[in-house]
């Protein structure tokens, strides 16, 4: 029995301790979600307030934006709003001392009110009229000149209705407005750079037509001929050189041409009958000494006071005073055949006949190449 009733105190002391426990981890349980609630709760108000506060400091931007947008369009707009006052005071002692005016001179009342208002108000027709064809980009000149014109008749009739300080300064004040106006509509775009550069052009093409008064003439007639009007005066100008110098190189004349030819002749024959050498070429000489010695298979001797008693070709180019054995292609003749390819190339393009093309034609070396572009030069243009 008594077994009995320890059991039943040990069960119930168990069934206690299980109870007693299980409370304990209800009630941790309960902590751990409250504390998840609370941290919940925490960071949705912190996001709250983040969002809150850049809420704030957007429309805080925003409307610092606008502030500073009313702001730029006032100091932008202060032009306009002067013009406008201008414009108003002009509009008012206009009209009054027209309508004085008018009537000072035998007109009615009605005649006077009529007369002044029609002046005024065809003024500012014109000048409107004008900012309108301006932003369709249409052809303003005519409007502006009739706003001005009218504006000036206004100035005059202020002017002789007042008299001394009062009529100048009513005189000036309706033109003036006009002026305001119209440099607020008509702004100009062109800086002071490019005003310069449009004046150094026109001085340009004034002294180029001028200096060249028939080429001027024959491009002038080319663009005029162009019925589509799609060449360019550049173009028409290169063609107009061409037809009466007969050559693309602009500035080239056949004088010029001639003269050319005449210089190179005598530059030639210098080299080939004088002593007086420049530095560049003593010094390809001695270079050329120094790798065809003297004395080899026959060259000419060289006195010890002085140069060579025979010259011969430097490299191809009649410049030469040392004494080595000369190449071939410096001493040998001619070839017919070669001459008449020669001829033919130049007579197809004289302007690309260069010693280049000559030796790529007849598959020579450049000095004989050289010697036969000289001669075939010498041949056509000294005709």
């Amino acid at each position: 029995m008594s077994n009995y009733r320890e059991e039943r105190r040990a069960d119930r002391a168990a069934e206690a301790q299980q109870r007693l426990t299980a409370e304990v981890e209800i009630k941790r349980l309960q902590a751990e979600e409250r504390r998840k609630d609370a941290e919940a709760r925490d960071k949705r108000r912190r996001a709250q307030d983040a969002a809150d506060a850049k809420e704030r400091a957007a429309k805080k931007e925003a409307s610092r934006v606008r502030r500073a947008a009313l702001v730029a369009r006032i100091v932008s707009e202060a032009a306009t709003l002067f013009v406008f006052a201008v414009m108003g005071a002009a509009l008012i002692a206009s009209y009054s001392s027209q309508l004085g005016y008018f009537r000072g001179h035998g007109a009615s009342t009605l005649e006077a009110i009529l007369g002044a208002f029609a002046i005024e108000a065809a003024t500012w027709a014109f000048t409107a009229l004008a900012a309108r064809a301006e932003r369709d980009h249409r052809p303003t000149g005519a409007l502006r000149a009739g706003a001005f014109t009218l504006a000036v008749f206004a100035g005059v009739l202020n002017f002789l209705h007042w008299g001394d300080i009062i009529g100048a300064a009513f005189g000036v004040l309706a033109p003036l407005a006009a002026i305001l106006w119209d440099r607020r509509t008509h702004p100009s775009t062109r800086t002071r750079e490019d005003r310069a550069t449009a004046r150094a052009a026109k001085r340009r093409t004034k002294d180029r037509e001028s200096t060249h008064k028939a080429v001027a003439g024959v491009a002038r007639s080319l663009v005029l001929a162009d019925y589509d009007g799609n060449l360019s005066e550049s173009e028409a100008w290169g063609r107009a050189w061409r037809i009466e110098h007969g050559t693309d190189v602009l500035g080239m004349t056949p004088e010029l041409r001639a003269r050319s030819v005449a210089s190179a002749r005598r530059f030639r024959d210098a080299g080939e009958d004088g002593d007086g050498f420049s530095p560049e070429a003593l010094a390809v000489d001695a270079l050329l000494s120094d790798l065809f010695p003297e004395g080899e298979d026959g060259g000419a001797e060289r006195p010890s006071d002085g140069p060579v008693k025979k010259p011969r070709t430097l490299g191809g180019i009649g410049l030469s005073r040392s004494g080595r054995k000369a190449r071939k292609d410096d001493v040998e003749p001619l070839a017919e055949d070669d001459m008449a390819a020669a001829r033919k190339l130049y007579d197809a393009a004289p302007a690309k006949f260069s010693t280049p093309s000559v030796a790529k034609l007849l598959g020579r070396s450049h000095q004989y190449a050289q010697r036969i572009r000289d001669a075939v030069k010498d041949e056509r243009e000294g005709h």
